[in-house]
């Protein structure tokens, strides 16, 4: 999930923030529960600044060092890449075991396209589509869930739990005071097809996006100026 996916996503939980909330109806959107608003936790403000010690701002040489000290065994698979609509700089790579016993997991660094800065990064974990995978990759979601819900984020920005369509639950969103966002999403939670031989349909395989976002509301990517079609 890139600046636009993920910009798209908080846009739809805040057009619903006051509607009633649809009750799951499938075992993988249920085990992630209804939705719910957290009471704010006692503590200092929390300050979404980046992931591990790759900070928003850091430069390319800069973001490079940070990637070396956090996986110094995944770095030499560091890949460079550029996004195709975007035009931002992302660096990915395969990390195992974010959390403990959970595989691998894919991390993205994203550099904005004119600051060649540090602007986001995600981290997804994808399942095989058995029942055993998509449940651990569920119970991921619940535990990541309660980590973040245990810091005090800006008044009226989090939300937990919340249904954003047939496939896709907001698992946990919230903003610091300077509206930087954390925000995960459970995807491929609404009902699979049966093939044509079989009598019931197959799990659907589910994946689970967790990002980190410097400003989501005026994102570093490319864009059409207006007037030019």
């Amino acid at each position: 999930m890139f600046i636009g996916a993920c910009v798209l996503a908080i846009s739809l939980v805040s057009d619903r923030a006051g509607a009633q909330n649809p009750a799951p109806d499938k075992p993988a959107a249920k085990t992630a529960g209804d939705a719910e608003k957290a009471p704010q936790p006692a503590g200092p403000p929390a300050a979404i600044a980046g992931f591990r010690t790759a900070q928003f701002g850091m430069s390319e040489d800069q973001l490079r060092r940070a990637i070396a000290k956090d996986f110094p065994n995944a770095a030499t698979t560091l890949k460079k890449t550029t996004h195709p609509a975007e035009k931002t700089t992302v660096f990915t790579l395969p990390v195992a075991d974010l959390v403990p016993h959970t595989g691998s997991a894919q991390v993205s660094y994203i550099l904005g396209l004119n600051s060649k800065k540090l602007i986001q990064v995600n981290v997804v974990w994808r399942s095989d589509g058995s029942e055993e995978h998509n449940e651990s990759l569920v119970g991921t979601a619940n535990s990541l869930r309660d980590y973040f819900a245990g810091q005090s984020y800006k008044p009226g920005s989090v939300v937990a739990n919340r249904q954003l369509n047939e496939n896709a639950i907001v698992v946990f969103r919230g903003a610091d005071v300077q509206d930087r966002l954390v925000l995960m999403v459970l995807h491929g939670s609404g009902p699979a097809a049966a093939a044509k031989d079989e009598k019931t349909p197959r799990p659907r395989p589910l994946s689970l996006e967790l990002s980190y976002i410097a400003d989501a509301a005026h994102p570093d990517v490319f864009r059409i100026p207006k007037g030019q079609f």
